[in-house]
């Protein structure tokens, strides 16, 4: 009899835990944006009724983005209905190379983006001395302009309608990646990593709205970046990203550490939270609000996507990790949300058993269990998620950009 009702549960968990498994279920992008050379997407926001997306364009025509190449990149942004009609779109190009890596919507409706620009400088042409034989008279050709390494930021804004209203320069030393924009009520903070040959070091930098940048503040010399950042309500910043230097008096305890930051809202690095493995590099690249971040974790001889919901620094209150060949980015609504591109099982998906890497997105619940999951047409480059539209998912399959929505 005991053998007999031992039966009966089993069998009853197993179809319990079956019925609440998680499907792998297939999408398609609404539409498809074609380009031809190294474009990229970096950014996508969305409104109530609109999804926005910002990015690099090194293709010389585009049938999405108006107008033709002006350096060898242009930075753009287009603005496409829930459904994905295409509303408007500007290119944010001029003779020096651009690149637009960060954008954030302001209490006017207005975007703010920010990237990275060139100097375009024409050299001395050199002088033909009087004397000198020239007897077929031949002219010599103009001296070609060239460009300076990316070591300026530049900020656009641009109206809702999608018009150019103002743009802001600031002038660094070095090579400079700005990774992160924030709006506050009166100011722009952006945040990233500056590189200085075999060194590189993250940054915070204060902007007001009419242009006016405030010295730029780094963080670490050696080994420190800055993927991604968020603002809290008493007016701080939450950023991740990676480290292997001394920050705040603590050691990194591997050989990089993914690291989380507490920004005050003056720049001050007041505390740092370290996520490590031993014999491992790891690195946050993704943070959204509630404090969802996603990265991932590279051992010796595989990579593994990592996602944590936190409810403070350093308190995680669920973490997975996934083998994969991406970062995990993360995107936070009514539920938390990941994409990566999965080499292995999913805790949740019994059936999911990839022959070769696939890119998938993954819903979470409360504690972290599986919900739904969805695989990709190629891997994602970007993803946000609001209660109007749903999850919205930017891919890149190397000769287009698709746009996915989840509801």
């Amino acid at each position: 009899m005991k053998r007999f009702f031992l039966a009966v549960i089993i069998i009853s968990f197993s179809v319990f835990s079956s019925a609440n498994a998680a499907v792998m279920k297939n999408t398609k992008p609404l539409v498809e944006l074609p380009y031809t050379k190294a474009d990229q997407i970096s950014s996508v926001l969305l409104t109530p009724i609109s999804i926005i997306i910002t990015g690099t364009t090194e293709s010389p025509s585009s049938s999405w983005i108006n107008g033709a190449l002006a350096g060898v990149s242009d930075g753009f942004i287009a603005s496409y209905s829930s459904l994905g009609a295409p509303l408007w779109n500007i290119r944010l190009g001029s003779n020096a190379n651009e690149i637009a890596t960060s954008a954030a919507i302001d209490l006017d409706g207005s975007i703010w983006i920010t990237g990275a620009t060139s100097a375009s400088v024409t050299p001395n042409p050199t002088a033909i001395p009087p004397k000198a034989l020239n007897p077929d008279n031949v002219i010599l050709d103009p001296t070609a302009a060239v460009s300076t390494p990316l070591n300026r930021i530049k900020i656009w804004q641009i109206s809702s309608s999608g018009n150019l209203l103002n743009s802001f320069e600031y002038i660094g030393e070095n090579i400079i990646n700005p990774k992160k924009l924030l709006v506050t009520d009166s100011n722009l903070i952006i945040l990233g990593s500056i590189y200085d040959k075999s060194s590189v070091a993250g940054f915070y930098l204060s902007v007001s709205k009419s242009g006016v940048f405030t010295p730029i503040i780094k963080f670490g010399s050696k080994s420190t970046q800055i993927n991604s950042a968020i603002s809290n309500k008493d007016g701080s910043i939450t950023a991740v990203g990676s480290s292997g230097e001394l920050l705040l008096k603590v050691k990194p305890l591997s050989k990089v550490d993914a690291v989380t930051f507490k920004i005050s809202s003056a720049g001050v690095l007041q505390q740092v939270a370290r996520a490590t493995l031993k014999t491992t590099s790891r690195s946050w690249s993704s943070i959204d609000a509630g404090l969802l971040q996603g990265g991932r974790v590279t051992y010796s001889n595989k990579t593994e996507a990592a996602i944590t919901k936190f409810s403070a620094l350093g308190k995680p209150v669920w973490n997975v990790r996934y083998s994969a060949k991406s970062s995990a980015l993360v995107a936070n609504g009514s539920n938390s949300w990941a994409t990566y591109i999965s080499s292995g099982a999913i805790k949740g998906v019994p059936a999911w058993k990839p022959k070769t890497p696939a890119p998938v997105l993954i819903e979470f619940g409360k504690k972290g269990e599986v919900i739904s999951s969805h695989t990709l047409s190629a891997p994602a480059v970007a993803i946000a998620a609001n209660n109007e539209i749903g999850t919205v998912v930017i891919t890149d399959s190397g000769v287009a950009f698709g746009l996915v929505v989840v509801n």
